[in-house]
């Protein structure tokens, strides 16, 4: 699982986040596309953002403004029941499968909340500056 994360997973990444990152990863690598660390500070924002999403029963996306040092950043936002199911729909989504498989990306944040038997998932895409 390490080598589809890039390195070692983000310190406060947990197990989950972890699995989803792994995903991305293995996604991206099948695709011709080099694997993104999971960075703690984004995992941070995307944890914190998932989070406000489970307890408003709500999705919605974040305020990517406050997200430091970056050229580009990009959102996906989702709920499901499995890390699996929340990846498959992911890629069955043209705009989230295109942040996905975006090339400039050189790290990923992912945060997930259980809550209500779901899990209320964040994933933020950036290129630094």
């Amino acid at each position: 699982m390490l080598s589809l994360l890039n390195g070692a997973p983000a310190s406060a990444a947990t197990t989950l986040e972890q699995a989803l990152g792994a995903k991305i990863n293995a996604t991206r690598v099948a695709h011709g596309l080099r694997a993104i660390p999971l960075r703690a500070y984004l995992t941070d924002k995307a944890h914190a953002h998932s989070g406000g999403m489970a307890r408003s029963g709500r999705l919605y996306h974040s305020d990517l403004s406050r997200i430091c040092c970056y050229l580009s950043v990009g959102e996906n936002v989702a709920y499901n029941t499995t890390v699996t199911a929340v990846h498959r729909s992911l890629m069955n989504s043209p705009g989230h499968r295109a942040n996905i498989l975006n090339p400039k990306w050189r790290g990923v944040g992912v945060g997930i909340v259980k809550s209500g038997g779901y899990l209320w998932v964040t994933e933020i895409f950036r290129q630094p500056s």
